[in-house]
């Protein structure tokens, strides 16, 4: 969801030298020229380059900074009588309808209702010198004799998005003919004539590529058509931007709308120099094969597919065929492909459809048209040759958006899509029904009704595109400009749409299109005494200097703007300690208050009256005279009551609207002041809270103490005092707890004593895995065995896990051989006492019975010992694994 961040700020309203900028001189010639405006459709008098916005007002073209506009208003800089803008001079002699600045921001458009002229835009450092003398810009005519007023008037101009110099100018009549100026300022010829000029109603009637395609010339006659009324055109649009996460085909075509409701498409539109980006070539490469081998394998495949499939695989062979150009691209770190059209199968595109609407609508007539390309689809492009592929979001098909004259858009899905169709070379002899083209259907998703309570409800609505998302648009209705989000069903839909199991899909089609909804924001609202025509609305992002997304447009009176938030994706949730009032529900964005254009408006009409009257000696030439009674006086005083009744009335819908403004700030003030005090109440309830006096050993609750006069604070004082001490025995317990871990855990550990850990462990680890599996060797003396040359060394270090083991196997065998030898002499004894009979032998008996014994006591201390010494390390080895 888009969030506003402020609406028309300050120094765009009156009495700034903003407000200058778009304001006309004569406000006379501005209500005739609004009256013209309306009538004849959409107004387009808004442009930028950057920051910088030039504005038509009249056959006047004005240019200014929205940056500059800023820093002079919040540095309070007066402008000592100067205008806030600056004129740029062009040779246009009637009102200009239309502006609009080329890709790479050398040229501007001036469109008035039949004439095109290319003004050179000088560099932006030279117009924001300081200077604000009229500055003569450098003007071509484009078609001095094409776009002239015995022609046709001009609908739509547009400047191709993949030209490889920005400067390829498409420009679209009301009779259906479709021309291409490719644009140099070096070469004068390229504004005079056409590269490429076709006629879509000679195109939409023609067989084979043999015909003649071209477009009418001033002084041939014209025959009379069923199309003529039936293809007048009411604007015109290409269907992709020219970036990376399009399908190839969308940026080569261009649609046309027609004003009875038809839709049409050119493809493949190119110029004669064209760039190609990134992911292009791959996706045109992967659509073409595929079907190519589709329609080799199907023998249903009826003869125009497969004629497709083969001009399709002609024009891409011809494209891999050529070397490339690379030129620089838009940045110094960027570089682009540029490629020459083919020549085969032609260079004029079959013309597409009309394209029908399933559903039969009210739509009114089509005043502009707006194409979202469906996004390529990266896993079929590049088939697992990169390891990491970036997500592109979107939908997988496109998406045409229709504006009517009663402020309603149609939201239609083109299922099928458009790839590039030529006619074919010469025409079949034998005719058979695939001659005939089928209609091409775009699916009804959503018709959304944009007219809101007050303003206008009929007029032109036309599309802006939107620089946060592609799958945004704006919309300029005649009493609003409202952002368009389509974000909330298009990822749903295409999940369906590419689910590879069919089970159960119309089921949940059917949910989804009666759940999924297009998300609407109104950013300005027109004033509702406003009549006249309100310009299409222009994006511009500047996150550093504007502090977000500027959605600019404008009236004869005053310009509206709003500032949105650049960010497309919101946190779900935001507790922040240090920024609790993004926890709180914002208050709605308002539009400060703009004094009508009735308070500022000179009455021309009364004093000509009055004029008049005294010339003709009616009234008295100082008005101070005696009045006669006379029918001429009677008609001067009726027009004057006329003059002054329609102006006083205009007078007192401002003063009212001023006032229902003033009693409804009274209102809100006087519920917000009441909120205030409920609150107030809540919070005072809630601090105060136990005061810390306690009398007769019984506690004064909460509920008494909030109606003490000051226990609140009092109580407040201690709790927050309560709370600090309680915070510093926590802390004192967390600093005694950490000197204990401290000292329980001992110095830190040398190095001898890390290895010796390290040893330690890998013992125990030895013992553990090998101890029970490992035999010891029969002869203890095996322990002391010692080589140290270099190859036993080496076979040491390899078995020197086990070597432990087997010294540990001897320590046992050698324990049971002596616990066997001793078992073995307290048998041999008891059998000696039990056999003895001499006292020679009793004493020979006693003697070997002590020596016995000493050499047992000698044996049992080493057991002891070595017990010990295994026990105390299995100690030591428990002590360093626990620590």
């Amino acid at each position: 969801m888009v969030k506003i961040l402020s609406r028309t700020p300050s120094w765009l309203s009156r009495p700034s030298p903003g407000q200058q900028v778009f304001q006309h001189d004569d406000h006379s010639n501005a209500q005739q020229t609004s009256e013209l405006e309306l009538s004849e459709g959409a107004s387009r008098k808004l442009a930028h380059r950057g920051t910088e916005l030039f504005v038509a007002v009249g056959n006047e073209l004005r240019w200014s900074d929205l940056v500059l506009l800023q820093y002079e208003d919040e540095n309070g800089q007066t402008q000592d009588g100067r205008k806030a803008y600056r004129v740029l001079k062009t040779p246009v002699s009637r009102p200009i309808r239309q502006l609009l600045v080329s890709t790479s921001g050398d040229f501007i458009t001036i469109i008035t209702s039949h004439t095109c002229h290319v003004g050179v835009l000088p560099a932006s450092s030279h117009l924001g010198s300081g200077e604000t003398t009229p500055l003569r810009m450098k003007c071509f005519q484009v078609g001095p004799t094409t776009h002239v007023l015995e022609q046709a008037p001009l609908v739509s101009a547009l400047w191709h998005p993949l030209s490889s110099t920005g400067n390829c100018l498409v420009t679209v009549a009301k009779d259906a003919c479709v021309r291409m100026w490719e644009l140099d300022r070096d070469n004068r010829s390229t504004f005079d004539d056409p590269s490429l000029a076709v006629d879509l109603k000679k195109l939409a009637n023609a067989s084979d590529a043999r015909a003649d395609l071209s477009a009418s010339k001033y002084g041939v006659s014209k025959g009379f058509s069923p199309d003529n009324v039936e293809m007048q055109v009411a604007a015109a649009c290409f269907g992709g931007q020219g970036t990376n996460d399009e399908h190839g085909w969308s940026s080569m075509t261009l649609w046309v709308a027609m004003t009875e409701g038809d839709v049409y498409a050119l493809c493949p539109f190119l110029p004669s120099k064209w760039r190609a980006p990134g992911s292009m070539l791959p996706s045109l490469t992967t659509s073409v094969v595929s079907k190519m081998r589709a329609s080799n394998a199907d023998n249903e495949v009826t003869e125009a597919e497969r004629r497709v499939a083969n001009q399709q695989t002609t024009w891409l062979a011809e494209l891999d065929g050529q070397d490339a150009m690379v030129v620089p691209g838009p940045s110094e770190f960027e570089t682009m492909e540029v490629y020459s059209r083919p020549e085969r199968p032609g260079m004029v595109p079959k013309l597409q459809g009309p394209f029908y609407v399933t559903t039969e609508v009210d739509s009114g007539e089509i005043t502009d048209i707006f194409v979202i390309a469906p996004r390529v689809d990266e896993d079929d492009v590049y088939d697992g040759s990169y390891e990491e592929v970036s997500t592109v979001e979107g939908l997988s098909v496109g998406i045409v958006c229709l504006a009517t004259t009663n402020s309603k858009v149609h939201i239609c899905l083109d299922i099928d899509g458009v790839e590039a169709e030529w006619l074919p070379s010469k025409r079949s002899r034998a005719f058979t029904f695939d001659d005939e083209d089928e209609g091409k259907d775009l699916l009804l998703f959503e018709t959304l009704d944009l007219s809101t309570g007050a303003g206008r409800t009929d007029g032109c609505s036309t599309f802006t595109l939107s620089p946060r998302d592609r799958e945004e648009v704006l919309v300029t209705t005649p009493a609003a400009v409202i952002h368009l989000d389509f974000k909330s069903w298009t990822s749903t839909l295409d999940d369906e749409l590419t689910a590879p199991s069919a089970e159960g899909l119309s089921f949940r089609l059917g949910i989804l299109l009666d759940a999924a909804q297009t998300g609407l924001t109104s950013l300005l609202g027109v004033p509702s005494d406003a009549d006249t025509v309100v310009n299409t609305a222009i994006a511009v992002y500047d996150p550093i200097n504007l502090g977000g997304i500027a959605i600019l447009t404008s009236t004869p009176a005053s310009p509206l703007m709003a500032l949105l938030e650049c960010s497309s994706n919101y946190p779900a949730h935001s507790y922040a300690p240090d920024d609790i009032m993004t926890a709180l529900p914002a208050p709605e964005v308002r539009a400060p208050y703009q004094p009508a254009e009735a308070f500022y408006q000179i009455s021309r009409a009364l004093p000509h009256l009055i004029k008049n009257a005294t010339e003709k000696h009616i009234l008295g030439s100082d008005l101070k005279g005696q009045v006669r009674y006379s029918s001429a006086t009677l008609q001067v005083m009726t027009e004057a009551h006329r003059i002054l009744s329609a102006e006083t009335h205009k007078l007192g819908l401002a003063a009212a609207d001023l006032f229902r403004r003033c009693e409804r700030m009274r209102s809100e003030l006087a519920d917000q002041v009441k909120r205030v005090h409920e609150i107030a109440g809540k919070v005072e309830g809630v601090v105060g809270g136990d005061d810390g006096d306690e009398e007769d050993g019984e506690e004064r609750d909460d509920t008494q103490l909030a109606l003490t006069g000051g226990a609140g604070a009092q109580a407040m004082e201690k709790r927050v005092e309560a709370s600090r001490t309680r915070t510093a025995q926590l802390h004192d317990r967390v600093e005694g707890l950490r000197r204990k871990m401290a000292s329980l855990g001992g110095k830190e550990l040398s190095a001898k004593e890390k290895g010796f850990a390290a040893e330690v462990q890998r013992v125990s680890a030895s013992l553990e895995a090998g101890g029970l599996e490992t035999e010891a060797p029969t002869k203890p003396s095996a322990l002391l065995h010692m080589d140290n040359s270099e190859q036993e060394l080496n076979e040491h270090k390899q078995k020197e896990a086990g070597a432990l083991v087997l010294r540990f196997g001897a320590v046992r065998a050698l324990q049971e051989q002596l616990k066997s030898e001793v078992e073995r002499v307290s048998n041999a004894k008891e059998d000696g006492e039990g056999e003895g009979t001499g006292g020679g032998g009793e004493r020979a008996a006693g003697q070997a019975d002590m020596f016995r014994m000493r050499k047992l006591e000698q044996v049992r201390e080493l057991l002891e010992r070595e017990t010990a010494l295994v026990e105390g390390v299995g100690e030591r080895l428990k002590r360093l694994a626990g620590g």
